[in-house]
């Protein structure tokens, strides 16, 4: 027991650290309340610092890279709220590593009930459809989808009445990786509505002071950085879990998810309140962090699906 590694090491965040610097820049948040949609701009040079290709190896052509930097790199991404289609399509390029794969973008998709609700993405040729225990990538078929939502969740919603053919499925290990991915984001979620937080009741004054020595505002956000913390933690458990290929890295991964999607949703709520007024309205950027947990949570199949698969894990 005592040769278990629970946390990434420090070349693995040295690594990580060289990517973050360019999407702080790349991926302001003020750029969503322009458009939901990544530009082009910000496809290519996601393409270009190796953000695709990272988990595929370097005998493929990626970065060989494993799913500790894979998720670390995952929680900046969610951090700057980057779109469902980018997290798809890193999925599908590690799916489809070996072909030819070179500017593919994926649409993230999830079926809800008997429908298959297609998160818009502009130039997508395939769509990963995620349902209950399953996930598999498809052709993208043009014209079909119906309109259901271009406002209320932060991306363009589609009511596909059919998709393609079934390129390829995920098996148990690639599921396990895709799910690692949707809970690093989450993850990065939670810690960045931390920090706007924290810096907002640092600077926003009341009868003379600073929101930030109020206890109730205190409270919120010690309470905040320890879901944040937790979530972090428990990611980078399920990380280091899964390259030591450990028999308790499903169960690892599965905790991962349920926690970081608890914070994130808990985050981003207590971010709006301590905004006060202003963290409701349309303008500020409270509410975009609580609109993308939402729909990063809908796609990978919800939290309460999550608790069921977790209690039906033998031991856990």
């Amino acid at each position: 027991m005592t040769d278990l590694r629970y946390h990434p090491g420090a070349d693995q965040l040295a690594i990580v650290g060289t990517i973050d610097e360019s999407l702080l820049e790349l991926l302001p948040l003020s750029r969503l309340h322009a458009s939901h949609d990544e530009d082009a701009a910000i496809w290519t040079s996601l393409e270009e610092i190796g953000v695709f290709t990272m988990g595929v190896s370097e005998e493929q052509g990626g970065s060989g890279l494993g799913a500790v930097e894979e998720a670390l790199v995952a929680m900046r991404l969610g951090s700057r709220l980057a779109s469902p289609g980018i997290l798809a399509t890193i999925g599908a390029r590690r799916l489809l590593s070996g072909k030819q794969t070179d500017s593919l973008r994926a649409a993230a998709a999830y079926r809800h009930g008997g429908r298959i609700i297609v998160v818009e993405e502009p130039q997508a040729a395939l769509v990963l459809l995620r349902q209950s225990g399953d996930a598999s990538l498809h052709e993208l078929p043009a014209g079909d989808a119906k309109a259901i939502d271009d406002r209320l969740w932060l991306a363009g919603l589609r009511e596909a009445a059919r998709l393609g053919p079934t390129l390829a499925r995920f098996d148990e290990a690639q599921l396990a990786r895709l799910r690692l991915l949707d809970a690093a984001a989450l993850a990065g979620i939670a810690e960045a509505a931390l920090d706007m937080s924290v810096a907002y009741a640092g600077t926003r004054q009341q009868f003379g002071r600073a929101i930030g020595t109020f206890q109730a505002v205190k409270h919120h956000c010690a309470d905040m950085a320890i879901v944040a913390r937790c979530a972090r933690d428990q990611v980078s458990v399920a990380a280091v879990a899964l390259d030591d290929a450990r028999a308790d890295a499903r169960l690892q991964v599965e905790c991962a998810f349920l926690m970081s999607g608890s914070a994130a949703l808990a985050n981003s709520g207590k971010n709006i309140q301590i905004h006060g007024g202003m963290g409701f309205s349309d303008e500020a950027d409270p509410h975009l962090f609580l609109k993308r947990a939402r729909l990063l949570i809908a796609i990978a199949g919800g939290l309460e699906e999550a608790a069921r698969r977790i209690a039906a894990i033998p031991g856990a």
